[in-house]
């Protein structure tokens, strides 16, 4: 049985990254199934999919799954294919991918490292978006929206993080310009800029105490939780957000507003606490998200 009618009735969604928990991806395929959309959902994990998968259909909500990394060009391809033809059609698109492989500072970084990051943060986005309006995105006057998932990292200094800086920098320049790009087919994009977030990726900097040391450091005193940059997404997604196209919105209990912004790489009690966690991988956000 479908949910009640919902912002999203009738729309059709991509959003990648979506099969850990918790996770960006996965909370907001889900908040989107529960107000109506019919969700494809994408992770790397063929096994992580299919329980994805299972848990909301369990809850009656339409979804279904594509595997695969969206760093090769022949899942993004997949995505949109899939989508059309399961469903009939592209409104929707949320680009979560990325990750922070490898932490050097600038005297150190070597070239590879610093372009594979770049590579990893913005291409999917990129590539995913191409082939959603290839594929019918904003074909007929319907109009449809994307959000990409930056990193409050752009607000910051952080030595060991200059390749994850520049890279979702590198992604909110492309954010405005595919906004403007795609305007003329009434297509929104917009981006959400989490700071250190509850997720599965960053589970070792919060998990030892349900992140109150790293709240503690935030303007509002509470960690962000998944949930929380799924419900900014889906302001952004939806009609209360016709109007707002090319913009960044930070969703990091204030952190921006805090000079250069604590982080939990170089802060001293976080890393008592728990060691770095392992490297974020392509449905992984990274440290700071």
């Amino acid at each position: 049985m479908r949910p009640p009618l919902g912002r999203f009735s009738q729309q059709v969604a991509i959003v990648t990254g979506a099969t850990r928990e918790p996770s960006i991806g996965r909370a907001t395929a889900a908040a989107l199934a529960r107000e109506g959309a019919s969700v494809v959902l994408n992770g790397r994990s063929a096994e992580a999919a299919a329980q994805a998968e299972s848990a909301l259909r369990a809850e009656g909500l339409e979804v279904c799954s594509v595997v695969g990394s969206v760093g090769e060009d022949e899942t993004t391809r997949a995505l949109a294919a899939t989508a059309v033809e399961r469903y009939g059609r592209i409104d929707l698109v949320v680009n979560t991918v990325g990750g922070a492989p490898s932490r050097a500072t600038p005297r150190d970084i070597d070239r590879d490292s610093l372009m594979g990051t770049i590579e990893l943060n913005t291409w999917s986005a990129v590539a995913l978006t191409q082939c959603a309006v290839e594929a019918g995105l904003g074909a007929d006057g319907r109009g449809g929206a994307v959000v990409n998932i930056s990193s409050g990292t752009v607000h910051k200094t952080t030595p060991e993080m200059v390749a994850y800086a520049a890279a979702k920098s590198a992604l909110n320049a492309i954010t405005r310009t595919l906004a403007r790009d795609l305007a003329a087919l009434g297509v929104r994009v917009n981006a959400v800029a989490p700071g250190l977030t509850q997720t599965d990726g960053t589970r070792a900097m919060w998990e030892s105490d349900d992140g109150r040391a790293a709240a503690a450091n935030l303007l509002l005193g509470r960690l962000t939780r998944a949930q929380d940059i799924a419900s900014a997404c889906l302001f952004l997604l939806s009609d209360d957000a016709r109007q707002i196209t090319g913009q960044i919105l930070d969703v990091d209990g204030g952190n921006h507003l805090s000079g250069g912004g604590w982080t939990p790489v170089t802060d001293p009690v976080i890393q008592a606490r728990a060691r770095p966690p392992e490297v974020p991988g392509n449905d992984e956000t990274s440290p700071d998200d």
